[in-house]
């Protein structure tokens, strides 16, 4: 057992190098431009990576992936028993790059723009959130916990270098290398997850995802609109394939049109989270004016519960300015599907892959139907030492956790617990947000709750694995 003099040691060295650690590794970490595409940002960032973790792993492995590498490193803690550390150090690309306050690549301190300058001091650069902050937050309290022969417990992390694409690499590592895992008990992903009042937030599972791009097009040439009843017109066929499989706010597919019934835990969460819930807080940490449901609890349920049919890119005819009456040879729409419903995202295509087929057959235009991504829902008891580990850490630092029964969100750490079946759980201390957006950030003063969090987080799951291996 770690006695308390070590205990201490470790609090006082990671509150003593704070300030160290955010400006000569943090900083320089989030200055690197690793969007999933740039191809130089991301060997830098792997290469950041692999020197960082050199000091203190024992064993460090790079596998070439389609898109970028995969890296996979073994660290011997006190416990045999290993945990599987899952990460991601590629990004967003930069979108709206006028409305950032500061530049993307630039990791400068700043004030926020109105309602959230109230954070004070933040670190403004795309990954400061989503999620190379906790990355290399938690690689620095490995780094501090190895020099001081601390690790309660061994790990073996996963970096992934394509997450925001779908992680086709992982997912294929995954399916390749099971026996690499064998000896990881479940699975966590170091995250920041606080809200504004700084209640850490838990959440016991994701929505499952289903991405798909349609490309309707036809053999003529973009035609006057005089023409345009003699002619397929793709952008008008496209909507019409659209309408078979989603409208009026309803899925016409039989896997996702019953509505989800909410297990009685999920609905005690609920009732739980909705008495001091602050949807307005959440709405103006995403930066959301407008939202379709009136009814608050309503709204919340819907978010996390209701299936969700969008539509993110659509694509067709003059996009320039000014206005031309012309056909469209070629229309294009890029759709996620989002639900938490007990199917899987096979299922889900195969639906929709027979409604194209069904409208296609009344079309004359050319219809292709393109899977992109897919990972299907996940759950985690709230019993688990995960879930528990999680809890004591932040309660250890003196938050409260508020428990949510599901993500709305989408995460191929689902294909984690499907592959190789392991449970798995995101969280940790640090306030943060606008990933995918303009200005996403990290609050300053809350990177030390992260370092923290973590280190916590280890101690009581090693704990806990102590305990299950003495019975």
């Amino acid at each position: 057992m770690e006695s308390e003099n070590s205990h201490e040691k470790i609090i006082n060295l990671l509150e003593k190098t704070n300030q160290e650690f955010i400006e000569t590794e943090l900083q320089p970490f989030l200055k690197i431009p690793s969007a999933t595409l740039n191809q130089d940002g991301i060997i830098k960032a792997k290469n950041f990576i692999i020197s960082y973790i050199s000091d203190f792993c024992e064993e460090i492995n790079e596998h070439p992936g389609e898109i970028n590498p995969i890296i996979i490193a073994k660290v011997n803690g006190r416990l045999r028993e290993s945990l599987l550390i899952y990460m991601m150090y590629d990004t967003q690309p930069i979108n709206k790059e006028k409305e950032w306050i500061k530049p993307p690549f630039g990791a400068d301190i700043g004030t926020l723009p109105p309602p959230l300058e109230e954070l004070g001091d933040c670190i403004i650069a795309r990954g400061a959130y989503n999620s190379k902050t906790p990355l290399l937050c938690f690689l620095n309290v490995l780094k501090c916990l190895k020099n001081n022969d601390s690790l309660p417990v061994s790990l073996l992390l996963l970096f992934d270098g394509s997450e925001e694409i779908g992680s086709p690499d992982l997912i294929q590592f995954l399916k390749n290398n099971k026996a690499k895992f064998k000896r990881c008990n479940d699975a966590y992903y170091p995250s920041i997850k606080q809200d504004l009042s700084g209640n850490s937030i838990l959440k016991l599972g994701y929505k499952g995802i289903l991405s798909m791009t349609v490309i309707v097009s036809s053999k003529n040439k973009e035609s006057h609109s005089a023409f345009s009843a003699m002619i397929p017109n793709p952008a008008n066929d496209l909507i019409s394939i659209i309408h078979e499989i989603y409208s009026n706010s309803e899925f016409h597919i039989k896997s996702l049109k019953e509505t989800y019934r909410l297990k009685e835990e999920e609905k005690s969460l609920i009732n739980e989270l909705y008495n001091d819930l602050n949807l307005d807080e959440i709405k103006k940490k995403a930066g959301i004016v407008e939202t379709i449901e009136k009814d608050p609890k309503k709204a919340f349920t819907d978010y996390l519960f209701k299936p969700t049919f969008n539509i993110s890119t659509l694509k067709s005819g003059f996009l320039e300015e000014g206005t031309k009456n012309m056909v469209a040879n070629k229309a294009q729409c890029n759709i996620d599907i989002r639900f938490a419903h007990d199917v899987s995202i096979d299922q889900v295509y195969k639906e929709i892959q027979e409604k194209v087929d069904e409208v296609s057959k009344k079309l004359k235009s050319q219809v292709q139907l393109i899977k992109n991504i897919g990972y299907n829902s996940s759950r985690i008891k709230r019993d688990s030492y995960l879930v528990q580990s999680l809890v004591n850490s932040a309660q250890a630092l003196k938050y409260n956790t508020k428990i949510w029964p599901l993500s709305a969100a989408a995460a191929p750490l689902s294909e984690i617990q499907r592959i190789i079946g392991l449970n798995f759980i995101v969280g940790g201390l640090g306030i943060g947000g606008f990933a995918h957006a303009p200005n996403e950030f990290v609050q300053l003063d809350s990177i030390i709750n992260a370092r923290l969090s973590y280190y916590y987080f280890l101690k009581y799951y090693s704990s806990y694995l102590e305990k299950t291996k003495i019975k």
